[in-house]
């Protein structure tokens, strides 16, 4: 068998058929048995590109959008228009993407997460009654959901760029490109003298998620907590004091919504209680008053609208931790992409005890707010030697930190930041769920 003449045979490019259009309203007669709604309208306007004597379109974008978007498992669709279609030998569409990671320390390593490649149209496979190329193509591919990297399987990551200039410095890169790469004759009487030209574009891959559960609305977070328990996860860590102190031991306790699962525009809600001996509590706040205690400033509090004198007591905050495996040295970065609004739940300390009574054990309460900052747009993810991660933060530090026995607190909760909602269903009633 002549495999070398088989493999000159091969069957001519044929895209995929297109979907048939679809919509979600009922028709006369039908009923609805169950239904899921979406979160966004599918897109439905076109990219276009020209260069030179190509046009190349692109299938189900936003209306507007200036670079194309993909999601998991998309589709690539859309159509080439070439002219001067007699002079072509070859049409080739590639799918590249590749994830960049660099440290001043070690060096830089490069990844493939996306190489393929098909040819669209070839005068060698072409059929003998369709000699030349036809000036218009239709195209459609699909991205992988995958890649692989040292015998691994991995998510294929989203479109991400970080870099830390410090020291040492940091660099995090993953992008994705459509090459189309057209080849032509330079003379129609000479094949041999081609010209190969290349057409770049750049795509975004935006992998959506959303959490699994919803953040439920509380008015007041001590009758969620004791109506509804599961739906607060609780963090509860000590206040470390100096050897020679003999105070109390101070607790303090985190909330935060028990899924730990947030959309990226979520307003995540949060409790802070500090609880211990009321005369120990009393000695921590000094005579700093409740509404002072703030979070990074006076603007991200309610009780306050003038910086306060002494160093924020309480400080919230998302945090953000890029960390990079080239050539089995690990370096990672932290950053901020939320700061913490929080304003005070007072209870009366000045009251707590006196020469014939006691101390008796209190609390102190906080509640607080999280969001991300507005250009955040990808959640955590982990791909081959890049991994990102995300922490809801919490740092008490004492009024004064050089004299006062308790030492500086930090509490740390590992959170995932995904791209939607859980309650971004458009009419959906949530009551119902």
């Amino acid at each position: 068998m002549d495999y070398q003449n088989d493999s000159l045979e091969l069957p001519v490019y044929t895209p995929s058929s297109p979907s048939p259009s679809y919509t979600c309203d009922l028709a006369y007669g039908e009923s609805r048995l169950e239904h899921t709604p979406r979160t966004r309208p599918a897109p439905t306007s076109l990219f276009i590109k020209k260069a030179g004597k190509t046009t190349i379109v692109l299938n189900e974008q936003e209306d507007g959008a200036m670079t194309p978007t993909y999601g998991r498992g998309a589709t690539i669709s859309g159509n080439l228009f070439l002219e001067h279609s007699e002079d072509i030998l070859e049409v080739t569409l590639k799918v590249k993407g590749k994830l960049d990671a660099t440290t001043s320390e070690v060096g830089a390593q490069s990844i493939k997460t996306v190489d393929s490649s098909c040819t669209l149209w070839s005068s060698s496979t072409s059929r003998p009654q369709r000699s030349s190329c036809p000036g218009q193509l239709a195209f459609s591919v699909s991205l992988p959901t995958t890649f692989t990297h040292s015998s691994q399987s991995y998510s294929l990551p989203p479109t991400y760029h970080a870099e830390f200039f410090s020291v040492t410095s940091l660099f995090v890169r993953s992008v994705y490109t459509l090459h189309f790469v057209i080849t032509r004759v330079r003379h129609k009487t000479l094949d041999l003298w081609t010209k190969t030209k290349q057409i770049l574009i750049p795509f975004k891959y935006v992998p959506r998620t959303r959490p699994n559960r919803p953040i439920l609305p509380s008015p007041c977070f001590f009758s969620s907590v004791k109506t509804s328990p599961e739906e607060w996860y609780q963090a509860v860590t000590p206040l470390k004091t100096r050897t020679e102190s003999a105070s109390d031991p101070i607790y303090c306790h985190l909330f935060v919504p028990a899924s730990r699962i947030f959309g990226l525009s979520d307003t995540i809600p949060f409790h802070v209680q500090l609880s211990g001996n009321t005369c120990t509590l009393r000695d921590l706040f000094s005579d700093i008053p409740l509404d002072r205690i703030t979070s990074t400033d006076s603007y991200n509090t309610v009780a306050s609208k003038k910086p306060p004198a002494q160093k924020p007591l309480i400080h919230a905050s998302i945090l953000r931790q890029v960390t990079v495996t080239v050539r089995g040295a690990k370096s990672f970065k932290n950053s901020i992409i939320a700061e913490g609004t929080i304003w005070p739940i007072p209870p009366d300390l000045s009251t707590c005890c006196s020469s014939t009574s006691e101390c008796k054990e209190g609390h102190v309460d906080w509640e607080g707010e999280l969001r991300c900052q507005s250009d955040i747009s990808v959640g955590g993810f982990e791909a081959a030697n890049v991994h990102v991660k995300d922490f809801i933060t919490l740092t008490l530090t004492p009024p004064n930190p050089q004299t006062s026995p308790l030492l500086q607190l930090q509490i740390t909760v590992p959170i995932r930041l995904v791209t939607e909602s859980w309650g971004d269903f458009a009419g959906f009633d949530l009551g119902s769920v």
